[in-house]
């Protein structure tokens, strides 16, 4: 696919889809390639520094934090739709969820958390999903950390999550935020020269903090809350800090993005919450979650 070119077309409710898709079968190789043979790759790192597992155990405290508050009661049972490298997965089990995962492959949670990989289902998502759902398995919550953007079918997944969910259960749904007002203010002011975040087909889907709140409601859920993460690409106003005209500056501001949640989360994840959630509101963030629950279903 990489002599391909890609355009994109808005979709209804606003959010923006690469075209054209690929199939099934070139997406399924294209990740085997790029995500699971190689030793070190954007996704599956060789390792991390304290100060990333740090964030990286972070984050995921928050987002089940997030959860609790929304009606997760400790032991429920936890479906991590896009498990990676098992971080979330050991986060939910150490707060005592019945933690399951699904992944395309195993490469990411047999490294970090060897003790997590019976708990995960390998191969397609919406198969696994599908053979959970014919098994009579049901979940209080399930995740999708960074998935929607990479399915060929957002919709499709989403159902799929729905028909594993108990009654009055949760889904957190994390995305880029992509073609953001800030995106466009950083062309208008000519601080990048293309749209870096436009990345077929790693990404096939963009949305943001406007449009993913209108795709869940359009799908037949609620959004009871929504927070976001740091504004990394703020950085991108200023020359000296931009890491798209300039690369090397890249690890220093992703440094910087790490001590700022540290000093952040010193006070305690709920006032670390009150901030992102500010942000969502005013579509500021490089990533923005929503927790939803279906339409009219009860907690």
């Amino acid at each position: 696919m990489a002599d391909r070119t890609f355009e994109t077309v808005a979709q209804p409710e606003g959010w923006v889809s690469a075209v054209p898709l690929p199939s099934q079968e070139e997406l399924r190789i294209f990740y085997a390639d790029l995500y699971y043979q190689s030793s070190q790759s954007a996704t599956y790192q060789a390792s991390y520094d304290d100060l990333d597992l740090r964030h990286k155990v972070l984050r995921c405290e928050a987002l089940l934090h997030a959860l609790c508050e929304a009606g997760l009661t400790k032991g429920g049972a936890f479906l991590d739709v896009g498990a990676g490298e098992g971080f979330l997965m050991d986060a939910a089990d150490r707060t005592g969820l019945v933690t399951s995962g699904l992944d395309y492959s195993t490469f990411g949670v047999a490294k970090f958390f060897p003790r997590l990989r019976d708990r995960l289902l390998d191969g397609d998502v919406i198969q696994s999903l599908e053979r959970l759902a014919g098994e009579g398995r049901r979940f209080a919550a399930c995740s999708a950390i960074n998935v929607l953007e990479h399915v060929l079918d957002p919709v499709q997944l989403l159902s799929s999550i729905a028909g594993v969910l108990a009654p009055g259960g949760l889904i957190a749904l994390t995305v880029p935020n992509d073609y953001s007002r800030l995106q466009a203010l950083l062309r208008e002011e000519q601080r990048i020269d293309r749209d870096f975040w436009f990345s077929p087909p790693q990404h096939l889907h963009y949305f943001n903090a406007e449009t993913l709140p209108r795709f869940c409601a359009a799908n037949g859920f609620e959004v009871v809350d929504g927070f976001s993460d740091f504004p990394i690409d703020l950085y991108l106003l200023h020359p000296g800090s931009n890491y798209v005209t300039d690369p090397a500056n890249g690890p220093a501001a992703h440094r910087a993005r790490l001590l700022h949640d540290l000093l952040i989360a010193e006070h305690g994840l709920e006032p670390f919450l009150r901030v992102y959630r500010a942000l969502f509101s005013v579509g500021i963030g490089r990533n923005v979650t929503v927790i939803v629950r279906q339409a009219g279903a009860r907690s």
